[in-house]
């Protein structure tokens, strides 16, 4: 994963478990990041290297601390990303990123509208699964990072949408 993210660029890191793992890896890179959930937040902040932290504003959801709400989504507005790993809880070729809730699908909108590409890092079990609130069509992405579970057909229906899949 940290090899599709460049020195010097700035970076949104989505909540959620699997964003989490990726906190944990342009700490010791030149890049700002600004991640969306307080977990994330803690990781990068717990050693100094030569990242910088930006930190959105936003209310923290109890379950997980992922920032939500007006605050969160004016932090979105008013930046640009080069690139936004995001999470999700259902993603497919026919209905592309979606999410268990609504707050949280308008904080990846506002994400993906303040980013230039998108970097998907989903494991298998969440591909060809539709959640409750649309995000944002396949088309969109540019680059998903799955694992070997990954259904073989989802990835052929994705990567024929554009979006490059990466098996990690």
């Amino acid at each position: 994963m940290s090899a599709l993210i460049a020195d010097g660029e700035t970076v949104l890191l989505d909540s959620g478990t699997t964003c989490l793992e990726v906190a944990h890896l342009p700490r010791r890179r030149p890049v700002t990041v600004m991640p969306l959930s307080l977990q994330a937040v803690h990781a990068l902040g717990e050693s100094p290297g030569p990242a910088t932290l930006t930190v959105p504003g936003g209310q923290p959801r109890a379950a997980e601390g992922a920032r939500t709400g007006p605050l969160t989504l004016a932090s979105l507005a008013a930046l640009r990303f080069d690139t936004a790993v995001m999470g999700c809880c259902g993603l497919s070729a026919a209905e592309g990123l979606t999410a268990y809730d609504l707050d949280d699908a308008a904080v990846k909108k506002a994400g993906i509208a303040s980013s230039r590409r998108i970097v998907v890092a989903a494991d298998g079990g969440k591909l060809g699964h539709t959640a409750f609130a649309h995000a944002g069509p396949a088309t969109l992405l540019h680059t998903l990072v799955t694992d070997t579970t990954a259904p073989a057909d989802e990835v052929a229906a994705l990567e024929g949408a554009g979006v490059v899949v990466k098996v990690a």
